[in-house]
């Protein structure tokens, strides 16, 4: 499980709305690449605000994807899609279920199942 996040604010300038969308989609087969990044999420939180939401399985995956084709590319088209360069602010899971798995992180009184659903019961 992840215990290290990111959490990038984009603030899209009103006519360039739809080219960051693509951006964004475009972008997903560089982060794919990077072994540490585990989960990777693009999505519009309102008509102008857009958000990247990613996970790593260390600090160092954390600190590697800053340095990524990703970010750079962003970094590169932030002056002409964005209002403001985008805002990273790095953050450290505490709970998370991703999938069937769940865990609360550093909480040794909670203890974690493997429990699966089947259908019919």
């Amino acid at each position: 499980m992840s215990k290290y996040a990111l959490y990038i604010k984009l603030e899209a300038r009103p006519d360039k709305r739809q080219e960051l969308e693509s951006f964004l989609k475009k972008t997903l087969p560089a982060v794919k690449e990077e072994d540490d990044t585990k989960t990777w999420y693009a999505f519009k939180q309102a008509e102008n605000a857009y958000v990247i939401f990613d996970t790593f399985s260390s600090e160092a995956g954390r600190d590697a994807h800053l340095q990524g084709k990703a970010v750079q590319a962003m970094q590169q088209v932030a002056d002409d899609l964005l209002v403001r360069k985008p805002e990273f602010v790095p953050v450290d899971l505490l709970a998370q279920k991703v999938g069937l798995e769940s865990e609360v992180m550093d909480d040794a009184e909670v203890k974690k199942y493997g429990l699966r659903f089947i259908d019919g019961l």
